[in-house]
C-alpha cells in the first residue's frame, strides 16, 4: 500500500511529507539509504496510526520498499493482501507479539533456516491497538508467534503514553532482522531511525535540522 493517507502537521509552519512524515524543511525522502532485506515485513495498522506523523511504518517502508508491506486494518473488513501472504507457500509467517503464559509452547515461533522467505506480522501502534488488532483478527491468532528480548531500551520518545522499554514499529523490525542474521541492513535501519528523530524534533521547532549524516 503506497501513502494514501495525508499525515498530520506536527508544526503549523510547514507541511508534513506523506512518505516520511516529517514537516517538508526537514524532509529525508531523498537521503535515506534504499535496501533490501531477505525478511519480509508485512505491517498492519489502522488509517489513524497511518495518519500520524510518528508513525515509522513509513520510514521503514521508505528505507526498505521492496520488503516491507503497509496493510490497512479494518474492524469490518478482512485484508486481503494479508491473507494471501499467510495462504501463500512461498513465506513462513509468524507475527511479532508475546505469548501469554497459559498458551501452548508450539505456538512460539524462533527464526529457522527454510527455504521460505521469512515474512513478520508487525501490530502498529501502542501495545493497546496492537491488543484490539488481534482480539478482532481471527486469522491472526493461530499463527506462530515471536518474542523480542531486546538488549537495549526503546530510543523512541516521540510519543506520550508509550510503556517504557516499548518499542516503536521500526526499532521492532530492527531487532526482526537481527534475530534473521541481517545485521548489516539492521544498523543501515537504524541510522535512518536515528536522523528521523532528530528531523523530528527540530520540525516541531520549525528548525531545519543541518546535521543530516546517517
Amino acid at each position: 500500500m503506497e501513502s494514501e493517507f495525508k499525515v498530520k502537521q506536527i508544526t503549523k509552519l510547514y507541511e508534513s511529507c506523506n512518505k516520511c512524515g516529517l514537516p517538508i524543511i526537514n524532509c529525508i525522502c531523498d537521503i535515506v539509504p534504499k535496501i533490501k532485506t531477505k525478511a519480509k515485513i508485512l505491517i498492519l495498522s489502522t488509517e489513524r496510526e497511518f495518519s500520524r506523523p510518528s508513525n515509522t511504518a513509513r520510514l521503514l517502508k521508505l528505507v526498505n520498499p521492496e520488503s516491507t508491506e503497509l496493510i490497512l486494518w479494518e474492524r469490518v473488513k478482512t485484508p486481503e493482501k494479508l491473507i494471501e501472504y499467510i495462504n501463500s507457500d512461498d513465506y513462513e509467517i509468524h507475527i511479532l507479539f508475546p505469548m501469554d503464559d497459559d498458551e501452548p509452547l508450539e505456538r512460539k515461533s524462533k527464526c529457522k533456516d527454510s527455504e521460505k522467505i521469512p515474512a513478520f506480522i508487525i501490530l502498529d501502534g501502542t501495545w493497546k491497538e496492537a491488543e484490539k488488532i488481534l482480539r478482532k483478527s481471527d486469522y491472526l491468532k493461530k499463527l506462530p508467534r515471536i518474542s523480542l528480548n531486546p538488549i537495549n531500551k526503546s530510543e523512541y520518545t516521540l510519543r506520550k503514553g508509550a510503556s517504557e522499554g516499548e518499542l516503536c514499529t521500526i526499532e521492532a523490525a530492527i531487532e526482526v532482522f537481527k534475530l534473521n542474521s541481517e545485521f548489516e541492513n539492521a544498523q543501515l535501519i537504524k541510522g535512518t531511525f536515528d536522523l528521523f528523530m532528530r528531523s523530528f524534533k527540530a520540525g516541531v521547532s520549525g528548525v531545519e535540522l543541518k546535521d543530516i549524516n546517517i
